[in-house]
């Protein structure tokens, strides 16, 4: 089993030639701990890179709060995907020079990158800036383009120490019947309340449920039986929800008000 604190040495240390990084993981709490460790890690400015992450210097608070001028994640303006202005944004961002160490440049759900986009991004994957790193991370690398795969290291994160067990792997079962309860017709708000309570207990167990929450509604817009619109529109409300948490509204007020909103939108077709 492989350790993250080695992979981030490697990257610091020059031992890996790679700039460019595909992170391959099931969406939720460990794939983003994963990255959260390893922007922070990269970005860490402790003396000792095998402390890195220290959790401590301004580097590592930066990247937590995700106030990071160093650390750019490409935004998501579409209902279900990227749009051709979110990558432009993207790689403008990425031409500029670094405060600290590495302009690191994140895509999270990379699957959703259209072949167009995915084409777009090849230079900038294939010949970056010094000192610029990007991370394309996704549960499903066989869904990018060859292309794209090939100019990309592989990093799968089932392989490194402390992220697969079974205490994590009940965790996402019991997240997945919270999802279950919001998507339901026959929902009542009393019980997902319950599971609130009982399993939804820091930001971190909130933002894991949204993108369960989110994954299962992209997989129902495969369905013929969905109604698109009503999905793409839930896709967005989730998507919103993970961005007002991450802002630091409350998220017991935050899960409440997206329940609702479900609740609204079934009643409404």
């Amino acid at each position: 089993m492989r350790k993250l604190k080695d992979l981030i040495k490697s990257i610091s240390d020059g031992g890996s030639s790679a700039h460019s990084y595909i992170v391959e993981g099931r969406s939720g709490k460990r794939r983003d701990d994963f990255l959260m460790r390893l922007v922070s890690g990269l970005e860490c400015t402790d003396a000792d890179v095998n402390n890195r992450p220290c959790g401590n210097c301004p580097a590592c608070k930066q990247a937590a709060a995700r106030t990071s001028p160093d650390i750019v994640y490409m935004q998501r303006s579409g209902k279900s995907g990227y749009k051709v202005e979110d990558a432009v944004s993207f790689t403008e961002r990425l031409g500029m020079r670094p405060y600290g160490r590495y302009l690191i440049g994140v895509i999270d759900e990379a699957e959703l990158l259209s072949e167009i986009l995915q084409n777009k991004l090849l230079k900038t994957l294939e010949e970056p800036l010094d000192n610029v790193i990007l991370l394309l991370s996704t549960s499903r690398s066989d869904e990018l383009l060859s292309t794209v795969r090939s100019r990309c290291s592989l990093i799968r994160i089932e392989e490194y120490d402390g992220y697969l067990g079974t205490e994590d792997e009940r965790s996402s079962e019991e997240m997945k019947e919270g999802v279950a309860l919001m998507l339901s017709e026959g929902r009542t708000f009393h019980k997902f309340r319950e599971f609130a309570e009982k399993h939804i207990k820091t930001t971190e167990d909130a933002v894991e449920y949204i993108g369960l929450l989110e994954e299962d509604l992209r997989e129902k817009m495969l369905s013929s039986a969905a109604k698109t619109d009503r999905v793409t529109d839930s896709i967005e409300a989730a998507e919103k929800t993970a961005m007002d948490i991450g802002r630091g509204m409350d998220k017991n007020k935050a899960l409440k008000k997206l329940y609702l909103e479900f609740e609204g939108r079934s009643k409404n077709t």
